[in-house]
């Protein structure tokens, strides 16, 4: 191959690689190893090399265009990921920004039935009872909205909508429910102490829960996570001990055993 023929060979697959568009600093890595081709060529023009100069030369140059080429593929990927990224991003904006534009709703909505309505004082001056004014609501379907924004991982949300729900209905079978997921979004959101303070709630306010297993297996996890294993530890032999044939107290003796805890020995 004649060196002028090798020249174009380099440089048509470098301005190939330029075509499709690479960073700026990419641009600027390419034009000098541009000028560095030219410069050879010009050497071994003058100094009549033979072919395998030749040669050599052209494998440099087609190395460098391949590796250019690589680079370019890779940043595309790249930013094709993080756009794709930033629509998922946008999306749940979207149905957070919904989801509260609906909670103002109905907490306006809420306060003016509660206006509406409020009694007038009976005849011997003494008021007449008046019912909450979110009574109205449909209390199956607050908590459904709640949870759904909780397994969306809208935790904050969430949170927000399990408080109206207990603030709303405090005496359902969902309320005490409706504590203990709290609890579980801010284990979500890594504020591990936020959530023992939530699962403790559970355990003292709600004693009969059918969360209790869950909330004691969730605060030990939290201990772990705040690295006390020596609380962690109780909580879970707790779990094992309270409720020894339920699905929590198999992941309790699970984790205990990773920890090199045998799972028979008592408890604090």
């Amino acid at each position: 191959m004649k060196v002028a023929s090798l020249a174009r060979v380099g440089l048509g697959l470098l301005l190939a690689a330029l075509a499709a568009g690479c960073g700026s600093s990419q641009l600027d890595t390419m034009e000098q190893q541009i000028g560095d081709i030219q410069r050879q060529v010009l050497l071994i023009q003058r100094s009549g090399a033979g072919k395998d100069e030749v040669a050599g030369l052209q494998q440099q140059s087609n190395e460098q265009a391949r590796n250019l080429l690589k680079a370019q593929a890779d940043i595309q990927t790249q930013l094709q990921g993080l756009a794709t990224q930033l629509e998922q991003l946008e999306a749940r904006l979207e149905d957070t920004n919904e989801r509260l534009n609906q909670l103002s709703q109905q907490i306006a909505a809420a306060n003016q039935q509660l206006h509406a309505t409020r009694p007038e004082p009976s005849g011997n001056g003494a008021p007449a009872p008046t019912p909450a004014a979110a009574a109205a609501a449909d209390p199956e379907a607050q908590y459904r909205a709640a949870y759904n924004d909780y397994l969306r991982g809208s935790y904050d949300l969430a949170m927000a909508g399990f408080r109206q729900y207990i603030e709303a209905f405090p005496t359902t079978d969902l309320t005490d429910n409706a504590a203990y997921w709290i609890g579980e979004c801010y284990y979500r959101e890594k504020k591990y102490q936020d959530a023992i303070r939530q699962f403790d709630v559970v355990l003292t306010q709600y004693p009969s829960s059918d969360k209790t297993a869950s909330a004691l297996l969730r605060k030990g996890y939290a201990f772990l996570e705040l690295g006390d294993k020596a609380k962690a530890i109780v909580q879970l032999q707790n779990v094992i001990r309270r409720f020894p044939r339920s699905d929590e107290a198999n992941l309790a003796k699970q984790q205990l055993s990773n920890l090199g805890i045998d799972p028979g020995q008592p408890g604090g």
